[in-house]
């Protein structure tokens, strides 16, 4: 059965017009998707019962089960375990002290199953990858978590399990969806998309147009160190990136953040001379993120950080230091769902 939350409005239009309905059924169904976040088709009273039951008979309309739920106690960040229809497990972090933005509620979301980019600071890498995530089950990770808090984000990252840009069709439609102005009513500029530097899909992103905001995982600056810890740096090399930016954000309405996770080895004097080199334009920030692990043998400590800031301070551009929340509920994305796939493998051996 389909995802009715993976169909785009044109889509559900269409629908309703082959079962013998208007149109304009299509937005009060996104309403009461995104807005009302009903869990039943039973519970859209304003449509008729044979209706109802078309689209239960037709459609899934939550394709994630809840299996876990991890509460910090430092900083109330929620981490949640969503099991998938065929068994898979995807994690999604609820960001309620989002200290870069007072009042800011933030749902970083994941994009895949896995991943398959090999980062190796990243605790998804150690997963692989074994799917990309349908549009449904993109949104139905927000409409989870907002059933099960009560409240309401206004902030998305695409910043979890996956890299967004290998699975960019249904990326792309989930955040379309999110900035409907019925049903989520998420502005663009509240929508991030990371990537860690798929230099064709960031083209293409730009070339057509999209207005969410792009954010590139950088997190050295030396190409060799790079290739090390970020093998995407041996196909689509940050020297490649910085040229496409070059001749394409001028032009673009998007802000590119770049994003650059601070170890021990990489946030040297020279580091930050590379980094206040490589990126000279008036939309692009820099978002430094002190690495989040419990093996604290590689995160740096407050007085490397706040060098290492003080040696940007002269760069042209905006410098933030994210930070790190829910260190005490594995925070990093992978982290509880690499215990459950371990679980599971137990107890099936």
């Amino acid at each position: 059965m389909r995802l009715i939350k993976s169909l785009s409005l044109e889509e559900v239009e269409e629908y309703f017009l082959q079962s013998g309905e208007k149109k304009f059924r299509a937005r009060c169904l996104f309403t009461w998707l995104y807005e009302k976040n009903v869990s039943s088709f039973d519970e859209m009273t304003d449509f008729s019962k044979a209706l109802r039951q078309k689209m239960s008979d037709d459609f899934i309309l939550s394709p994630l089960t809840l299996e876990d739920c991890v509460v910090s106690k430092i900083d109330g960040t929620e981490k949640y375990l969503f099991r998938t229809q065929d068994d898979h497990y995807i994690e999604s972090v609820f960001l309620k002290n989002d200290t870069t933005d007072e009042g800011r509620l933030t749902i970083c979301i994941s994009s895949q199953v896995g991943c398959a980019m090999g980062c190796v600071f990243c605790q998804t890498a150690k997963l692989g990858f074994k799917r990309n995530l349908e549009t449904g089950e993109i949104l139905d990770q927000i409409c989870q978590i907002r059933r099960l808090t009560g409240l309401k984000n206004n902030n998305i990252v695409f910043m979890g399990m996956g890299e967004p840009f290998m699975n960019y069709e249904n990326v792309i439609k989930a955040a379309t969806i999110m900035n409907y102005t019925f049903g989520f009513h998420i502005s663009v500029r509240r929508i991030t998309i990371s990537t860690c530097g798929i230099l064709p899909q960031i083209e293409r992103f730009i070339d057509e147009g999209h207005l969410f905001n792009l954010a590139l995982s950088l997190n050295d600056t030396l190409p060799e160190k790079r290739k090390s810890s970020m093998p995407v740096e041996n196909k689509w090399p940050m020297h490649e990136l910085a040229s496409l930016f070059a001749k394409k954000l001028p032009r673009a309405h998007n802000r590119l953040t770049i994003e650059y996770v601070m170890r021990r080895d990489n946030i040297s004097r020279e580091d930050a001379a590379r980094l206040k080199k490589m990126f000279r334009y008036s939309r692009i920030k820099l978002n430094l993120i002190p690495l989040n692990t419990r093996d604290m043998s590689e995160r740096p400590g407050d007085g490397a950080i706040n060098a290492f800031l003080s040696e940007l301070e002269s760069a042209d551009v905006p410098v933030t230091v994210r930070k790190s929340l829910g260190l005490d509920i594995d925070g990093a994305c992978g982290q509880l769902s690499g215990k459950k796939y371990d679980a599971v493998n137990s107890i099936n051996s």
